[in-house]
């Protein structure tokens, strides 16, 4: 299969070094670094037309997010809207910072990843419905806790300069640094994120019963899922988070439905659960509310940090979240035969 390799040339881990590596194991013609979304843009209109049946994105989600949406663009402009059959596979080499995708894909060291690419050592493609909101598709995106985190995080980088201790920042660490140093501060005074929600189902959806070994309650069309204070809302089409954190593990366990998890627990609680909310298997049936939906409203009395794909998307107080129509096939790096 014709294979590109599409490099995100302002990713941290995208250096002179890795783009040497890479081009002793990719053809010249088959890698590409772009710099811009416009590069990128005009990258993935020439890959489509000169016939590639698979596009490798080297970055973290949010280099991800932007191929997939240019790809879509692109191909729907070409062969008409939800012409599936005409995506090329989309993969991930892991060179972002949460690499929640690449999680999800089994993505390894993406100099491997590339021999196993070329031997044909992958498994058959996955089939991923993605979300789409504001004409934008990703795999996961959330209101409050985790946007507020993402915002201080960014803070933080920003602003620490040294040498040594810049480079522990764009890793898990710099997350608990920023998590300790500014977000717990903030909610310990009184001054976190917590506002009242209201959620709509616009179409089926199941709430997952805790007290029921997680049975799938359905729901009709305009019910109210949620309404009250709440610390985070984050919906998710894949299971991870960055990190491999297991934020939605009933995301995929039904085809054309993504996961809506809405908390309303404290800080507190959140440090003392971290291990097994790290790993998908923490419930709270007053404090944690877990769906799969099709498409939902939310609603916020006050606007929140967003963000999509690990990336700030500034603040909303009502959006609409669906599941995409357009099915991406996604590359999976665990070991069988691809199709």
């Amino acid at each position: 299969m014709k294979t590109a390799v599409l490099l995100n040339g302002n990713a941290k881990r995208v250096t002179p070094g890795l783009i040497r590596n890479f081009q002793e194991l990719v053809p010249h013609q088959d890698l590409r670094v772009s710099r811009t979304m416009q590069e990128g843009q005009a990258i993935i209109e020439d890959l489509v037309e000169n016939g590639y049946g698979r596009i490798m994105s080297g970055g973290g989600d949010g280099t991800f997010v932007q191929v997939v949406n240019d790809l879509v663009e692109v191909v729907s402009r070409r062969h008409g809207e939800g012409r599936a059959t005409q995506m090329p596979r989309v993969g991930i080499l892991r060179l972002g910072t949460g690499n929640a995708v690449a999680s999800f894909l089994g993505s390894s060291r993406p100099t491997r990843d590339l021999i196993r690419l070329r031997d044909g050592r992958v498994g058959a493609p996955i089939p991923l419905s993605l979300i789409e909101s504001e004409g934008r598709r990703f795999p996961f995106a959330g209101f409050g806790y985790d946007g507020e985190l993402l915002n201080d995080y960014i803070w933080f980088k920003r602003r620490v300069t040294h040498p040594v201790l810049r480079p522990m920042l764009h890793s898990v660490g710099g997350y608990f640094a920023a998590l300790g140093l500014r977000t717990i501060p903030r909610h310990v005074s009184g001054q976190g994120v917590r506002t009242p929600m209201r959620i709509t189902s616009l179409d089926r959806s199941w709430y997952s019963d805790p007290n029921q070994a997680d049975h799938m309650v359905e729901q009709p069309p305009g019910t109210v899922l949620f309404e009250g204070v709440a610390t985070s809302a984050c919906v998710g089409a894949v299971p991870y988070y960055g990190y491999a954190i297991k934020m939605f593990p009933f995301a995929g366990i039904h085809r054309g439905t993504f996961h809506l998890r809405v908390a309303s627990m404290g800080v507190s609680t959140i440090l003392g659960n971290l291990g097994t909310i790290w790993r998908g298997t923490y419930r709270n049936r007053t404090q944690l509310f877990d769906f799969l939906c099709k498409r939902i409203r939310i609603e916020c009395q006050e606007p929140l940090p967003f963000q999509i794909g690990g990336d700030g998307a500034g603040y909303r107080n009502d959006l609409e979240f669906r599941v995409d129509p357009v099915t991406v096939p996604l590359v999976n790096m665990r070991m069988g035969i691809e199709a």
